[in-house]
């Protein structure tokens, strides 16, 4: 949820749709069906020690800020929008090691941390350097942590009517499919471990269906799990 034209997108778009994003993300989890949610949780659960520390990249409304929270990892969110900041902060978090900021600026990683974890969820889209954001996590994280990271999918057969009819697709301004995706991320120091999972599709939530978003050419996302190169 990023740009340095993204920046004012994001706090024009996603100021716009924040609450209705946090809504929708709540139905999901009360329902068990935020398989965004499920997804990069299994990643940090798997490749960032437990209580380790969590940079959430365009947070949105926090969602996954709070589910890493309540297993444990502390989590620093951060997202341009101050309309997502503020939703996020009305979460519940008590007890829960979780702090939201607002960015000031696109790659306005807080200065002087590492990181042994970064979640970036449908961000890297909107960015207007995909690039120079990589380096910029790589810069933030520890050797040994992990950059967990959704990309556009632009293999889904689903992802170019969807975009004409919603608000904050219609911004994005990046799409890949994952040898691209793998090649991008290379080039800013990074090593892919295994290969991408794909989610996010109109029948994601169709009971019976949802299983069909891990094709590449229905799912709208991708989710890689990367860490430094020689690291």
């Amino acid at each position: 949820m990023i740009g340095s034209d993204s920046i004012q997108n994001g706090r024009t778009v996603f100021d716009k749709t924040a609450a209705a994003f946090a809504e929708r993300a709540d139905s999901q989890i009360e329902g068990g069906r935020y398989r965004r949610g499920a997804l990069f949780l299994n990643a940090a659960m798997e490749h960032v020690p437990s209580n380790g520390y969590i940079l959430d990249y365009g947070c949105g409304p926090g969602r996954i800020s709070r589910i890493l929270g309540m297993s444990g990892f502390r989590v620093l969110g951060v997202d341009p929008s101050p309309e997502m900041v503020d939703v996020a902060k009305r979460q519940f978090l008590e007890r829960l090691s979780v702090a939201f900021e607002t960015l000031s600026e696109e790659f306005a990683i807080p200065k002087g941390e590492l990181f042994d974890g970064i979640v970036c969820s449908s961000v890297i889209e909107y960015s207007s350097d995909p690039l120079q954001l990589l380096k910029a996590f790589w810069a933030v994280l520890r050797p040994s942590g992990a950059l967990i990271i959704s990309f556009a999918n632009s293999r889904s057969i689903f992802r170019a009517p969807f975009q004409h009819r919603n608000l904050h697709l219609a911004a994005q301004m990046h799409t890949w499919i994952w040898p691209q995706f793998r090649a991008l991320a290379e080039e800013a120091g990074f090593r892919s471990i295994g290969g991408a999972q794909y989610f996010e599709g109109p029948v994601e939530r169709i009971p019976g269906l949802h299983h069909l978003t891990a094709s590449q050419f229905v799912g709208g996302l991708g989710l890689v799990v990367a860490t430094k190169k020689g690291e």
